[in-house]
């Protein structure tokens, strides 16, 4: 067992310990007023650099925490408390009242708009791709995966990657679906996949890791074509409980002041997005409906 595949074991038992005994279990569904009046927040988090995740020094951060905590905090809630939980379980755990919100990259869909509702977006990001070091099988598209039978591919399990990948066409029995990106990664080295499937911010934050070696950025890499020939792309959100929408409206007045003071930028600076990942110009409205 080399040092990487180590820290993911000890990462998978860390994150389980954590969850059960490190943090609130449950949330009780609260209206803004009643989050202003206790002063205090829970937000549930997949642990994933750059979206959401506990750093060396057991504090949470990330590109979504700090988003929430800088609009949040001038409202009078200064107690934002993370509960991390896999990426597949946030909605199920949202709606179950295990937390207020979900901020941790996760992606606004017509499918999802029916489960949840979500905040304007604040990213627009492309899908990534991990293979071992030298690229050995030529992988540069998710074509090059849907007519080679012998790729194999990883991605984690309810993600918008695996969604992409499969909607490009490649096959059920070619996609390894796993419960977190470490997982997709330990796939590849253990010669069970040949490919991992993230979104490119995502796949440039674990490959930085000095422990993990052998592994590398398919590129260039063409991920789900629309009709019109472009790439899809991932509209990233802070998603709340559908009767929440006080709250979600809150956090929409001070995103969109956010956006327009510079904040956004700064924060998105610090965890290496470009110009090219800020926000597109659809909406909310316009992404849950499919345009």
């Amino acid at each position: 067992m080399n040092k990487f595949t180590r820290s993911i074991a000890l990462g998978l038992v860390a994150l389980s310990l954590l969850g059960l005994t490190g943090l609130p279990a449950t949330s009780q569904a609260k209206t803004l007023e009643e989050a202003v009046a206790d002063g205090k927040l829970t937000v549930g988090i997949h642990n994933r650099a750059p979206w959401g995740f506990r750093g060396s020094d057991g504090l949470v951060t990330g590109f979504h925490p700090d988003l929430v905590r800088a609009a949040f905090e001038p409202l009078g809630i200064k107690q934002i408390d993370f509960v991390i939980s896999d990426f597949g379980a946030l909605i199920p755990g949202l709606n179950a009242n295990r937390f207020d919100m979900i901020a941790s990259g996760i992606s606004i869909t017509p499918e999802r708009c029916g489960q949840v509702i979500f905040s304007e977006p604040d990213l627009s990001v492309l899908d990534g791709l991990i293979v071992k070091k030298g690229n050995p099988k030529n992988i540069h598209s998710y074509a090059d995966i849907a007519k080679n039978p012998d790729i194999k591919l990883s991605g984690g399990r309810g993600s918008l990657n695996t969604k992409n990948a499969l909607d490009a066409g490649v096959p059920t029995d070619q996609v390894l679906q796993l419960t977190d990106a470490q997982a997709t990664l330990a796939a590849i080295l253990s010669g069970r996949a040949d490919a991992a499937t993230i979104s490119a911010p995502s796949a440039q934050a674990l490959l930085a890791d000095p422990n993990l070696a052998g592994l590398e950025r398919a590129m260039p890499f063409k991920g789900l074509l629309k009709a019109d020939g472009s790439e899809a792309a991932m509209y990233t959100a802070v998603a709340f409980r559908s009767k929440d929408k006080d709250l979600r409206d809150a956090y929409n007045k001070q995103l969109a002041k956010m956006i327009a003071d510079g904040t956004v930028r700064k924060i998105m600076s610090k965890y290496g997005f470009a110009d090219s990942d800020m926000a597109p110009s659809k909406t909310t409205q316009d992404i849950c409906a499919g345009k």
